[in-house]
């Protein structure tokens, strides 16, 4: 698994060697990151079930102004810091970890408006699959303020899951199937294309 573009571009992340633990493939990750380019530079990223970081990583890559991990599997979080440190990053205060499930880190966010909680341009979600995560999450995100009025939700899902084209204030506005994977774009105003 390697950074496919940008300043860390060619560097290689390890990955947990657990099945539980599925990288985002090189070719579904260009896929994502060719729809986010024009979005990416200077962008909040959010990384949802962030496994071993590749997602936010390449989002850093690409130009991203700060990304937060959410991972709650400890090896992958440690994993996630050591991906970083070898791109030549660190946590910071625009660099985050979140340690924690990433549905609680979501249900929690109520308490967090409270402390004045963030907004995301991008939402990166890659889940277990065929779990029910990914309706959890677009409960949770068409509840919650943490995607920006007009962010983008990238939702990985298994090819044959059927996903909504509407959840609350949350719209479909595309997908692509790329083998086995599924590929979801949500937004906050219904599409106009």
């Amino acid at each position: 698994m390697r950074v496919i573009a940008g300043s860390a571009r060619g560097r290689r992340l390890q990955c947990l060697k657990d099945r539980r633990i599925r990288p985002t493939q090189d070719r579904v990750k260009e896929a994502i990151f060719s729809s986010l380019m024009l979005r990416l530079p200077d962008s909040r990223v959010l990384d949802l079930f962030a496994g071993s970081g590749a997602l936010g990583i390449e989002a850093l890559s690409r130009g991203a102004g700060a990304v937060t991990f959410v991972e709650k599997d400890g090896r992958a979080a440690s994993l996630i810091k050591e991906n970083l440190a070898a791109c030549g990053w660190q946590l910071s205060q625009s660099i985050r970890l979140q340690q924690q499930d990433a549905i609680s880190w979501l249900q929690a966010g109520s308490r967090r408006d409270m402390q004045g909680a963030e907004e995301y341009d991008i939402i990166l979600a890659d889940p277990p699959y065929q779990k029910g995560y990914e309706e959890e999450i677009l409960a949770l995100l068409s509840r919650e303020e943490l995607l920006c009025p007009r962010g983008i939700l990238v939702l990985e899902s298994a090819a044959r899951q059927e996903l909504p084209e509407r959840q609350g204030k949350l719209y479909l506005n595309k997908s692509k199937v790329y083998g086995d994977t599924k590929i979801s774009y949500y937004v906050i105003s219904e599409p106009t294309e």
